[in-house]
C-alpha cells in the first residue's frame, strides 16, 4: 500500500508533467485555432480535464486524476453513478475557470478603456 509520502510525490510529479506539458498542448491548440477566445476555452478544458481531481475509491481518501477515474469507471464500473462522480467534478470546474475567465477578460476591456479615456 502507499504511504501519504508516495502520494504526495506521486501529485508533486503529476503536477510537474502536466507543466512540461502545457506548451506543447497550447503551441497546438495556437496551430489548430486561429481565434483566441475558442483558443482560450480549449486551453481551460484541457487544464479542467487534466487537474480536477476526484477520488480513486468511493473508500478511501487519496485522489487521483478525475480522467483517469472516468476511463477506469467506464471500462469497469465500481460504483452506480459510474463515470459520473468523475465527469461531475471536471464539469464544474470548467465552468468556474469560464466564468472567472469571463469576469477577467471583462475588466482587463473595461480597464484597457479606462486609460484610452485617459490619454
Amino acid at each position: 500500500m502507499y504511504t501519504h509520502e508516495n502520494y504526495i510525490w506521486g501529485l508533486v510529479a503529476y503536477g510537474v508533467g502536466f507543466l512540461l506539458m502545457l506548451p506543447f498542448f497550447l503551441l497546438i491548440a495556437r496551430a489548430l485555432i486561429p481565434w483566441r477566445i475558442p483558443r482560450d476555452l480549449v486551453g481551460l478544458l484541457i487544464a479542467a480535464v487534466l487537474l480536477t481531481p476526484a477520488r480513486a475509491y468511493t473508500d478511501m481518501y487519496f485522489l487521483a486524476p478525475a480522467w483517469i477515474v472516468a476511463a477506469f469507471e467506464l471500462a469497469q464500473p465500481t460504483s452506480i453513478e459510474g463515470p459520473a462522480r468523475a465527469l461531475t467534478p471536471m464539469a464544474v470546474v470548467f465552468a468556474v475557470l469560464v466564468a472567472v475567465y469571463i469576469v477577467g477578460r471583462a475588466l482587463w476591456q473595461y480597464f484597457l478603456r479606462g486609460r484610452a479615456r485617459q490619454n
